[in-house]
C-alpha cells in the first residue's frame, strides 16, 4: 500500500530553545478551521491530508510533550489533554491521528539513548505509528532480533516514518509482572523503520475513517538490540526517561497520560458540536412556525441542558487532571490501584456527559444534519467509534473498578487495561 512522505525541515536549537507549551496550543487553535475544512477530504483520503501534516509540524504540534533538552516545548499532561481538546473541536479523525502521533513521540524518548540520538537527531520529533495487538514474534540474533508480525489498528501509519511494535521473545523466560495491557512477562516494544514494514489496507469503517489505522506486517525485520525495550520496563515511572531529563512528565507511568487521549477529544467534539449547534437554533426555525428555535423555550431548555451535560464532562476531566498530577507529584512510588480506579471512574463519567451532550444536540437540530455533507453526521460517527473503544467497554469497567474498590480484586495488576 502507498504511504505519504512528508518533507520536514529541522528544527535549528536557536527555533526550539524558545518554545513553550501554550505557543503550540496557540497554533493549534489557528489550525481548527483548516481541520474542518479538510475533514471531508481526510475521510475520502482515508489518511489525513498532507496539508494538515505539515500544518502540525509548523504548529509544533508534536514538539508538545519532547523534553527541551531535545528540542520540545517540555509539556505536561494538562498541556496534552488541551491540544486533544482543541483539535477536536474542528475534526476528531485529524485529532486523532495528530494526538497519537504527538505521544507517540514522547514514549520514544523512554528508549535506549542511542535510539534517542536516532530519533531525535535533526531536532524534530520522530513520526511513529504503535501497535500492541496482536504481539508478534522476536527470536534473539547477534546484534538484534528478527522480527514477524502482524498488527492491527496502527493509527497515522499512512503519515509515519517509524512503526513501534509488541512482539514476544522467543526463548526469554524471565516471570517479572508486566502491568501493560495484559501482555506476557516476555513482551518488549520493537522499532521499525516503516521501509521494512508493509502497510495493509484494511482501514475501511463506519467512522474514524480519517485516522487511517491500518494493519501492519513485518516478515522477518532486523531491529538491532538498542532500538528494542522491555515492557515492563518502559512503561513504569522508573524508567529511562525519568532518568535522563528532570520534568515531571518523563516519570509518569505512560498510563497515566494515554488516559486521557480519548476523553481531551470527547470533550473537544462535545464543545465544537455544541457551538454549531448555538448557531443552527439561531437561523432555524422551530417546526410549523417561522420563529427561531432560539427564540423558543424548547431550545432554550435543550441548549442549557447540553451545555450543562458539557460542563460536568469538562469538571470530571478537571478532576481526573488533578488527581493524576497531585499523585505523581506527591510521591515517586507507582500510583495504587485505588487511584487507577477513581481515574478511570472519572473519565468513564466524561465520556457518558460529553456523549449526552451530543445526543440533546442531535435530538435538537433536525434531519438536516444527517445529510452527506453535513460535519455534525460526521463528527457523531467518528465519536461513536472513539466509544467503541475497548478501554470504553463500560460493563467491564465499572465491574473491575468495583472488584477493585471492594476488595474483591485478585489479579497481581487489575488495573492493567485502565488506560
Amino acid at each position: 500500500m502507498t504511504t505519504t512522505e512528508t518533507s520536514r525541515p529541522a528544527m535549528s536549537a536557536e527555533e526550539s530553545k524558545d518554545l513553550r507549551p501554550e505557543q503550540i496550543l496557540q497554533a493549534a487553535q489557528e489550525l481548527v478551521p483548516r481541520l474542518r475544512e479538510r475533514a471531508v477530504e481526510a475521510e475520502a483520503l482515508r489518511r489525513l491530508p498532507d496539508a494538515t501534516i505539515a500544518d502540525a509540524e509548523r504548529a509544533r504540534i508534536f514538539s508538545l510533550l519532547i523534553p527541551r533538552e531535545l528540542g520540545g516545548a517540555g509539556g505536561d499532561v494538562r498541556d496534552f489533554a488541551n491540544l486533544l481538546r482543541i483539535l477536536a473541536q474542528g475534526d476528531l479523525s485529524s485529532a486523532w491521528t495528530l494526538g497519537f502521533l504527538t505521544v507517540h513521540a514522547w514514549l520514544m524518548v523512554r528508549f535506549p539513548a542511542e535510539a534517542r540520538a536516532e530519533l531525535f537527531a535533526d531536532g524534530t520529533p520522530p513520526l511513529v505509528t504503535m501497535s500492541a495487538r496482536p504481539p508478534g514474534k522476536a527470536v534473539p540474533v547477534e546484534g538484534g532480533y528478527e522480527l514477524s508480525g502482524r498488527w492491527g489498528y496502527c493509527s497515522a501509519v499512512m503519515h509515519a516514518d517509524w512503526v513501534a511494535v509488541v512482539g514476544l521473545v522467543d526463548g526469554v523466560d524471565d516471570h517479572t509482572a508486566n502491568a501493560v495491557q495484559g501482555l506476557d512477562d516476555k513482551a518488549s516494544m520493537f522499532l521499525v523503520p516503516k521501509s521494512d514494514v508493509e502497510v495493509l489496507d484494511t482501514w475501511y469503517m463506519a467512522g474514524m475513517q480519517g485516522t487511517g489505522s491500518h494493519d501492519v506486517q513485518v516478515n522477518g525485520a532486523f531491529v538491532p538490540s538498542h532500538r528494542s525495550i522491555a515492557i515492563d520496563a518502559w512503561h513504569i515511572r522508573d524508567n529511562l526517561a525519568a532518568a535522563a531529563y528532570p520534568g515531571v512528565l518523563y516519570s509518569y507511568d505512560t498510563r497515566d497520560v494515554l488516559s486521557f487521549l480519548k476523553p481531551a477529544m470527547a470533550i473537544g467534539a462535545a464543545q465544537g458540536l455544541l457551538s454549531d449547534f448555538r448557531e443552527r437554533i439561531e437561523r432555524r426555525n422551530a417546526a410549523f412556525t417561522k420563529t427561531p428555535m432560539a427564540d423558543t423555550a424548547p431550545g432554550q431548555m435543550r441548549y442549557a441542558r447540553a451545555l450543562a451535560a458539557l460542563r460536568m464532562a469538562e469538571s470530571s476531566l478537571e478532576t481526573a487532571l488533578s488527581l493524576i498530577e497531585q499523585a505523581n507529584e506527591s510521591s515517586t512510588d507507582e500510583l495504587s490501584h485505588e487511584v487507577r480506579v477513581l481515574l478511570k471512574l472519572d473519565n468513564l463519567n466524561t465520556y457518558r456527559m460529553a456523549w449526552e451532550c451530543i445526543e440533546l444536540i442531535l435530538a435538537g437540530s433536525g434531519s438536516s444534519v444527517f445529510k452527506s455533507d453535513d460535519p455534525t453526521q460526521r463528527a457523531v460517527r467518528d465519536m461513536q467509534m472513539l466509544l467503541s473503544h475497548l478501554t470504553i467497554d463500560e460493563d467491564r469497567m465499572f465491574s473491575k473498578s468495583g472488584e477493585i474498590l471492594l476488595g474483591r480484586a485478585t489479579d497481581a495488576d487489575p488495573t492493567q487495561n485502565f488506560t
